[in-house]
C-alpha cells in the first residue's frame, strides 16, 4: 500500500458522506479554477469568464439553501468563493461542465469539474491554457490511452479502478465520491457540509446564453 492510499480512501469516505447526508446524488456540480501564476482571480473576473457574454446579475452571499430562491427564467445561481488561490464554484446546473464556459475559465489556469445530473449523466471535465483537455463519462470510461491529454492530470491517470469496465467495479464503488476526492487531492480545495451551509458570494447567469 502506498503514502497516498490512506489518504485517498479517507477522502472517498469523506465525500461518500457528505454526498449522501446532503442528497448531492440528485445533481450537482463542482468546479474548481486554479491559476498558473498563485493569484487568486477576482470575483469579478470569475463572473465574466462564466457568463461570457451573457447576462448576469451579482447578488448578496447566500448559501445552498438560498440558491433556489434565486431561480428567474433561464438564469440560474452559482456560489463561489475561495480556498487559498483556487476559485471554487458550486452549482446545481451545468455552467461548469460546459466546454464553452470551461476554456475561458482555464485561460492561464487549470480548471477541474465534476458534474451530474438526476438521470447520472455526467462529466469529468479538465481544461488548461484555454483548452478542454478531456471529458470522460463515469459510466463508459474506457482506459487512459483513450484520452490523449491525461497525463497532464496524473492524480487521473493513476485512477486505476476507475478505468474498468462499469460491472467489474465493486458494489461498494462510489464514482461520485471517488470524482470530488480527485478533484480535492489535485487542487487541494475541499467540500465540505460546512462550506455548504455557509454564504458565499452568488451570482446568477443565463445559462443557456452562457454556454453557446
Amino acid at each position: 500500500m502506498n503514502a497516498e492510499q490512506p489518504r485517498t480512501v479517507d477522502l472517498r469516505e469523506h465525500y461518500r458522506q457528505l454526498i449522501r447526508t446532503r442528497a448531492l446524488d440528485v445533481a450537482m456540480c463542482w468546479t474548481v479554477v486554479v491559476p498558473d501564476n498563485g493569484t487568486a482571480l477576482s470575483l469579478d473576473q470569475i463572473t465574466a469568464r462564466l457568463s461570457g457574454d451573457a447576462s448576469h446579475r451579482l447578488h448578496a452571499a447566500a448559501s445552498l439553501g438560498d440558491l433556489w430562491h434565486f431561480l428567474n427564467g433561464g438564469d440560474y445561481p452559482v456560489l463561489i468563493d475561495w480556498y487559498d488561490s483556487a476559485t471554487v464554484i458550486f452549482e446545481y446546473d451545468y455552467l461548469g461542465a460546459s466546454p464553452a464556459v470551461l476554456r475561458r475559465l482555464s485561460r492561464e489556469a487549470r480548471v477541474y469539474s465534476a458534474w451530474w445530473n438526476v438521470n447520472a449523466v455526467n462529466r469529468l471535465s479538465f481544461a488548461a491554457d484555454g483548452e478542454l483537455v478531456l471529458t470522460i463519462d463515469a459510466l463508459f470510461p474506457g482506459s487512459p490511452e483513450h484520452y490523449p491529454g491525461i497525463s497532464r492530470w496524473p492524480e487521473l491517470e493513476a485512477m486505476e479502478d476507475f478505468f474498468v469496465e462499469f460491472e467489474e467495479r465493486g458494489d461498494d464503488y462510489d464514482w461520485r465520491a471517488a470524482w470530488l476526492a480527485l478533484v480535492d487531492q489535485t487542487t487541494g480545495a475541499k467540500l465540505t457540509s460546512q462550506w455548504l451551509d455557509q454564504e458565499h458570494p452568488c451570482v446568477t447567469v443565463n445559462t443557456a446564453d452562457a454556454t453557446r
